[in-house]
């Protein structure tokens, strides 16, 4: 277990931000294209099974977006692919440490989050890297400042939303702007769609009404967001039955194992980021009934992928309590039901594509490098010191 949480530690360690940069929007737009023409030569040059999608929007998660967490839902990136790219195309590199970038609009986003978010979403889990996670980090940055959800409510409203880089804000405007987006745009992503071509199209025109009403609509249904209570509760009640949330909160020490369910402590700093969520989304839309079909539900972190994570890092009796979860829920007749074949074949992909022995070998690949270079260098420095004696 040990060396799972040091190579974890190495590789985020490894690419963290030298200098991350504002960027512009139609070149990076450009580069992501570029990019996504690589990868499906990539995979045509190496009768890969690899999917030129997942391999484009890997190559843009750094940093956060390539913690473990990210790598047993989003993917391990291709270390191969990214120099087959980079060898041929030097500024894609660029695609990499974003940060804000000017809409057409004229509205600023984390580029860098956008696309992040939009990777797990093409593979089916809508919450964990949007604005379920950022839920999670903003009730952690006020964890303990409150009694109940509305007095944590009223602190969130403070940095919430607001005009932000995330120099102040844990969940600011462009955060926002990249949870919602993600998941709109996302939703659009077929293994045959453009990634350029899906985000201009999405962008052309958009306003803040548009973007709040599709993504309640794909998110949470039909909707009276005038009672802003009820709409909070929708908001906090679909963020825990989320699987792959269940696993986020897990490994943030917010899910418990007894009952596989939030910690009682943790409950009311999420139902309050939900409650300041809910308020946005209802201010944005005016008030109105969102109208939608049932059958446009965005899917979840399958069940069994859960499970498969869990054990993975090595939980086993938290991948047993969290088995025991998901075999109620089915027999209760809970189900994701969708009319988008894009999502469902993404939650199928997770379902019978997760290979947690071989994301297990890779870490141990990568601890086991780490240790040895460790060595190297310590050597470096004994000898070294040698000579100038």
């Amino acid at each position: 277990m040990w060396i799972l949480a040091a190579a974890a530690m190495v590789l985020a360690l490894a690419v963290l931000p030298v200098g991350a940069e504002s960027v512009d929007y139609a070149q990076t737009l450009d580069r992501l294209d570029r990019l996504q023409t690589l990868a499906q030569q990539y995979v045509e040059e190496k009768g890969s099974s690899a999917d030129p999608v997942d391999l484009t929007l890997g190559f843009t998660r750094v940093g956060e977006y390539n913690t473990t967490v990210w790598q047993l839902t989003a993917g391990v990136r291709d270390p191969e692919f990214e120099s087959y790219a980079t060898g041929r195309d030097s500024d894609l590199w660029d695609l990499q440490n974003m940060t804000t970038a000017v809409l057409p609009n004229g509205q600023t986003i984390d580029m860098g989050h956008l696309l992040a978010s939009i990777n797990l979403v093409y593979r089916g889990m809508p919450l964990a890297g949007s604005w379920g996670g950022d839920c999670m980090q903003l009730a952690q940055v006020y964890a303990g400042q409150a009694g109940d959800a509305g007095g944590y409510a009223a602190l969130m409203r403070q940095t919430f939303a607001i005009d932000d880089d995330g120099t102040v804000s844990r969940f600011g405007d462009q955060d926002l702007r990249a949870d919602l987006d993600s998941v709109v745009a996302g939703s659009r992503l077929t293994k045959d769609s453009r990634i350029a071509d899906v985000l201009r199209d999405y962008y052309d025109g958009l306003d803040d009404y548009n973007r709040a009403y599709q993504f309640i609509a794909l998110s949470f249904g039909a909707v009276d967001t005038s009672n802003t209570a009820a709409f909070a509760d929708q908001i906090y009640n679909a963020l825990i039955k989320d699987t792959g949330m269940q696993l986020l909160l897990y490994m943030n020490q917010m899910w418990g194992k007894d009952g596989w369910t939030v910690l009682p402590e943790s409950e009311p700093a999420l139902r309050g980021a939900c409650t300041v969520l809910a308020e946005n989304l209802s201010s944005a839309v005016n008030g109105e009934k969102v109208k939608a079909a049932s059958s446009t539900l965005m899917h979840t972190l399958a069940g069994q992928a859960l499970v498969d994570a869990l054990n993975a890092i090595g939980d086993s009796e938290a991948a047993s309590n969290a088995q025991q979860a998901v075999d109620q829920a089915q027999s209760g007749g809970a189900a994701s039901t969708s009319g988008e074949d894009a999502l469902t074949s993404a939650t199928q992909k997770l379902k019978t594509g997760f290979n947690a022995q071989m994301f297990q070998l890779v870490l141990l690949i990568i601890g086991a490098a780490a240790i040895l270079g460790m060595v190297v260098c310590i050597a470096l420095l004994v000898s070294h010191r040698k000579n100038r004696q």
